[in-house]
Protein backbone atom coordinates (compact mmCIF):
# COMPACT_ATOMS: atom_id res chain seq x y z
CA UNK A 1 0.00 0.00 0.00
CA UNK A 2 1.29 3.52 -1.15
CA UNK A 3 1.90 5.98 1.83
CA UNK A 4 1.43 9.54 2.10
CA UNK A 5 5.29 9.88 3.24
CA UNK A 6 6.48 7.33 -0.60
CA UNK A 7 4.28 10.27 -2.40
CA UNK A 8 5.98 13.27 -0.95
CA UNK A 9 9.24 11.61 -1.61
CA UNK A 10 8.56 10.93 -5.09
CA UNK A 11 7.17 14.03 -5.54
CA UNK A 12 9.80 15.91 -3.53
CA UNK A 13 6.95 17.69 -1.46
CA UNK A 14 7.15 17.81 2.58
CA UNK A 15 4.67 15.18 3.65
CA UNK A 16 2.36 17.71 5.20
CA UNK A 17 2.52 19.37 1.95
CA UNK A 18 1.17 16.15 0.39
CA UNK A 19 -1.14 15.44 3.64
CA UNK A 20 -3.12 18.85 3.28
CA UNK A 21 -3.21 18.31 -0.55
CA UNK A 22 -5.76 15.13 -0.34
CA UNK A 23 -7.29 15.94 2.54
CA UNK A 24 -8.17 19.37 0.76
CA UNK A 25 -7.48 21.37 4.35
CA UNK A 26 -7.30 24.80 4.58
CA UNK A 27 -4.70 27.00 4.98
CA UNK A 28 -1.52 27.20 2.52
CA UNK A 29 -2.64 27.99 -1.20
CA UNK A 30 -0.75 25.17 -3.71
CA UNK A 31 -0.49 25.99 -7.49
CA UNK A 32 -3.24 24.32 -9.24
CA UNK A 33 -0.36 22.43 -11.11
CA UNK A 34 1.03 21.16 -7.66
CA UNK A 35 -2.42 20.12 -6.87
CA UNK A 36 -2.92 18.02 -10.03
CA UNK A 37 0.37 16.63 -9.96
CA UNK A 38 0.07 15.04 -6.47
CA UNK A 39 -3.71 13.13 -7.37
CA UNK A 40 -2.45 12.14 -9.84
CA UNK A 41 1.05 10.53 -9.00
CA UNK A 42 -1.15 9.43 -6.27
CA UNK A 43 -3.87 7.54 -8.83
CA UNK A 44 -0.50 6.20 -10.78
CA UNK A 45 0.86 4.64 -7.86
CA UNK A 46 -2.09 2.80 -6.59
CA UNK A 47 -2.74 5.71 -3.08
CA UNK A 48 -6.34 4.11 -1.41
CA UNK A 49 -8.19 7.53 -1.03
CA UNK A 50 -10.67 5.97 1.00
CA UNK A 51 -8.37 6.09 4.13
CA UNK A 52 -8.32 10.06 3.48
CA UNK A 53 -10.25 12.34 6.22
CA UNK A 54 -12.69 14.20 4.81
CA UNK A 55 -14.30 17.28 6.86
CA UNK A 56 -18.43 17.00 6.47
CA UNK A 57 -19.10 20.31 4.62
CA UNK A 58 -22.68 21.14 5.56
CA UNK A 59 -24.45 21.81 2.21
CA UNK A 60 -27.47 24.15 4.05
CA UNK A 61 -27.63 25.93 6.94
CA UNK A 62 -29.29 24.34 10.55
CA UNK A 63 -31.74 26.04 13.14
CA UNK A 64 -32.41 25.21 16.16
CA UNK A 65 -36.09 23.94 16.19
CA UNK A 66 -38.26 21.95 18.63
CA UNK A 67 -41.07 20.53 16.62
CA UNK A 68 -43.08 17.57 17.82
CA UNK A 69 -43.24 14.98 15.24
CA UNK A 70 -45.01 11.30 14.65
CA UNK A 71 -41.88 8.75 13.88
CA UNK A 72 -42.68 5.82 11.26
CA UNK A 73 -39.86 3.00 10.34
CA UNK A 74 -40.24 1.23 7.32
CA UNK A 75 -38.18 -2.02 6.70
CA UNK A 76 -36.79 -2.43 3.13
CA UNK A 77 -39.82 -4.41 1.92
CA UNK A 78 -41.83 -1.49 2.88
CA UNK A 79 -43.33 -2.79 5.92
CA UNK A 80 -43.91 -0.71 9.10
CA UNK A 81 -41.65 -1.78 11.54
CA UNK A 82 -42.70 0.51 14.82
CA UNK A 83 -43.99 3.96 14.90
CA UNK A 84 -43.88 6.58 17.53
CA UNK A 85 -43.06 9.93 18.54
CA UNK A 86 -40.19 12.20 18.26
CA UNK A 87 -38.84 15.72 18.56
CA UNK A 88 -37.29 17.37 14.90
CA UNK A 89 -34.86 19.39 15.78
CA UNK A 90 -31.56 20.96 13.96
CA UNK A 91 -33.22 21.61 10.80
CA UNK A 92 -31.97 22.36 7.19
CA UNK A 93 -33.10 21.87 3.96
CA UNK A 94 -31.51 18.16 3.47
CA UNK A 95 -31.72 17.12 6.49
CA UNK A 96 -32.17 17.11 10.93
CA UNK A 97 -31.72 15.99 13.81
CA UNK A 98 -34.41 13.79 16.25
CA UNK A 99 -34.20 13.30 20.00
CA UNK A 100 -36.80 12.57 22.50
CA UNK A 101 -37.64 9.34 20.51
CA UNK A 102 -40.29 7.26 21.99
CA UNK A 103 -40.89 3.77 19.95
CA UNK A 104 -42.97 0.70 21.42
CA UNK A 105 -40.44 -1.58 20.54
CA UNK A 106 -37.77 0.92 21.81
CA UNK A 107 -35.60 -0.66 19.26
CA UNK A 108 -34.05 0.12 15.67
CA UNK A 109 -34.17 -2.54 12.99
CA UNK A 110 -30.40 -4.07 12.25
CA UNK A 111 -31.54 -4.29 8.12
CA UNK A 112 -31.61 -0.94 6.14
CA UNK A 113 -34.78 0.88 6.92
CA UNK A 114 -35.95 4.11 6.01
CA UNK A 115 -38.30 7.04 8.07
CA UNK A 116 -40.69 9.04 7.52
CA UNK A 117 -41.79 11.69 9.48
CA UNK A 118 -44.65 13.66 9.72
CA UNK A 119 -44.90 17.51 12.05
CA UNK A 120 -47.68 17.68 14.19
CA UNK A 121 -47.52 21.37 15.10
CA UNK A 122 -45.74 24.48 13.30
CA UNK A 123 -45.14 25.46 9.70
CA UNK A 124 -44.41 22.16 8.67
CA UNK A 125 -47.95 20.34 10.02
CA UNK A 126 -49.41 18.95 6.89
CA UNK A 127 -46.07 17.12 5.32
CA UNK A 128 -44.66 14.11 5.47
CA UNK A 129 -40.85 14.06 5.54
CA UNK A 130 -38.93 10.99 4.23
CA UNK A 131 -35.20 9.86 4.75
CA UNK A 132 -32.22 7.76 6.19
CA UNK A 133 -30.47 7.81 9.44
CA UNK A 134 -26.67 8.96 8.63
CA UNK A 135 -25.49 9.58 12.05
CA UNK A 136 -26.32 7.91 15.31
CA UNK A 137 -26.09 9.92 18.72
CA UNK A 138 -25.46 8.05 21.83
CA UNK A 139 -25.22 10.61 24.70
CA UNK A 140 -27.69 10.44 27.53
CA UNK A 141 -30.43 9.80 25.11
CA UNK A 142 -30.66 8.63 21.85
CA UNK A 143 -31.01 10.65 19.09
CA UNK A 144 -29.89 10.55 15.34
CA UNK A 145 -28.97 12.84 12.33
CA UNK A 146 -31.61 11.95 9.31
CA UNK A 147 -30.61 12.99 5.75
CA UNK A 148 -33.77 13.40 3.90
CA UNK A 149 -35.05 12.13 0.50
CA UNK A 150 -35.89 14.19 -2.22
CA UNK A 151 -37.90 16.89 -1.37
CA UNK A 152 -39.87 18.58 -3.77
CA UNK A 153 -40.17 22.36 -4.58
CA UNK A 154 -42.82 23.64 -2.67
CA UNK A 155 -41.64 21.74 0.71
CA UNK A 156 -38.21 22.92 -0.04
CA UNK A 157 -39.53 26.95 -0.41
CA UNK A 158 -40.99 26.45 3.11
CA UNK A 159 -38.50 24.44 4.64
CA UNK A 160 -35.90 27.01 3.16
CA UNK A 161 -37.84 30.10 4.83
CA UNK A 162 -38.21 28.18 8.12
CA UNK A 163 -34.54 27.78 8.43
CA UNK A 164 -33.09 31.20 7.11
Amino acid sequence: MVTQIELARRLGLDVSSVNKILNRRQGPVFRPETVKRVFKVARELGFDFNKLKFHHRRRHPRRQVAIATEIYLYTRDGSLYDQGVATLRDLSQCGARISDIALPHNTLPTEPFSITLRPMVGPLDDVEIRGQIVRLHMEEATSFGIDFDKIDASLARRMKKLVN
